[in-house]
């Protein structure tokens, strides 16, 4: 009799459970899951953001050009630090002359350096996933379709809202330093890097307002040579820019110009990630699209800026370095679980001097 009863109520509690509710066994019922794989499939952007700046021309190259040497002189992860600062050195030793046998030496004390001071800037973000889209993407197929979509969306939009930032004109209180604030159109007013320019040659960038009619003409190509050997450090053209950028129209002139020709001549690295180059000497030129969407920033139109890439420095916070959190976190008391991303960087210089923009180009 006991052992009948014992069947009867396994028999029982079986026919509940298979009559309890359809089971898809098709996926899985844990929640987690889909964050795991939204998780595991977001782009991870790697200790410098390889992801973020591989789809920019300028960063492209410094990070191509601190591989090529093995070092880190371009892109520095910084271990703490209330502010990032670069040395700039303002003045020759005045102890050091030509004199007479007769005279005496000078020995005076020397103040040859200023501190550049660049505050940390933050950039954040985050994937939500709502509990409603959980219930609703359960399937197999619907997980990785929804993964999937939001890892294209993530991916899509840091590297637009950094390269966006990075042409600001005009930077915000909270967004970091730009290549047009960096590289001034004036370079005698304002203050880079809590310095006022007024007054301080060693923190002027060059500026040539001189009107050329034609980018892709000798005359052209001469201005931008010429700009660039003016501002070089050293002799010979060793210590120089060697990147530049202007505007899509300026760069279609230019390199229709030299392809009529045949001095047309890429830079093989970055052709290599991509890009559209032009070699001229060891200038590499390339352009910045100016056909953008959503009030995103780009290049001015009618400009070119030569950058001396030894003298442009990304830095970032170790603890901050294009970070994905471990794991989604509850919203308050709403249905949202949120994934967070941060960053905590700045772009700066330590030779504003070293690099020029030229403010007047045109194409035929």
């Amino acid at each position: 009799m006991r052992l009948f009863i014992q069947s009867l109520f396994a028999y029982t509690v079986r026919m509940l459970s298979d009559n309890a509710g359809a089971t898809n066994v098709s996926y899985a019922n844990d929640d987690a899951i889909l964050e795991s794989l939204v998780l595991h499939t977001l782009p991870d952007f790697g200790p410098h953001g390889d992801g973020i700046v591989n789809t920019n021309f300028i960063f492209s190259a410094l990070k191509m050009k601190d591989k090529k040497e093995g070092s880190s002189k371009r892109f520095q992860v910084i271990d703490g630090g209330l502010e990032f600062w670069n040395g700039i050195s303002k003045a020759e030793n005045s102890n050091f002359k030509w004199q007479a046998h007769t005279d005496d030496m000078t020995a005076q004390l020397q103040d040859p350096a200023a501190r550049l001071r660049f505050p940390v800037k933050t950039f954040t973000g985050s994937v939500v996933i709502n509990a409603l889209h959980k219930a609703q993407n359960k399937g197999r197929a619907m997980v990785k379709n929804f993964a999937r979509t939001l890892r294209e969306q993530a991916e899509s939009t840091i590297p637009n809202q950094f390269n966006s930032a990075f042409w600001s004109t005009s930077p915000g209180t909270d967004e970091p330093e730009s290549i047009p604030s960096l590289i001034s159109a004036t370079p005698t007013a304002g203050s880079i890097g809590g310095l006022t320019r007024s007054g301080n040659t060693y923190l002027q960038n060059g500026a040539y307002t001189t009107a050329i009619a034609d980018i892709g003409s000798e005359a052209g190509i001469s201005a931008l040579l010429r700009q660039k050997l003016r501002y070089a450090i050293g002799q010979g053209g060793r210590d120089s820019a060697d990147l530049g950028v202007m505007e899509d129209e300026l760069y279609a002139g230019l390199s229709g110009y030299l392809a009529t020709l045949n001095r047309y001549r890429p830079d093989d690295g970055m052709a290599q990630l991509g890009f559209d180059t032009i070699k001229i000497g060891n200038l590499t030129l390339s352009y910045e699209n100016t056909n953008v969407l959503g009030g995103a920033n780009s290049i001015t139109s009618g400009y070119v800026y030569l950058i001396n890439s030894n003298y442009l420095k990304f830095k970032v916070l170790r603890d901050g370095n294009f970070r994905w959190a471990s794991q989604f976190e509850r919203v308050g008391v709403s249905l949202n679980s949120a994934l967070y991303f941060m960053v905590f960087c700045n772009l700066t210089t330590n030779n504003p001097r070293s690099h020029v923009v030229l403010t007047n180009m045109s194409t035929a």
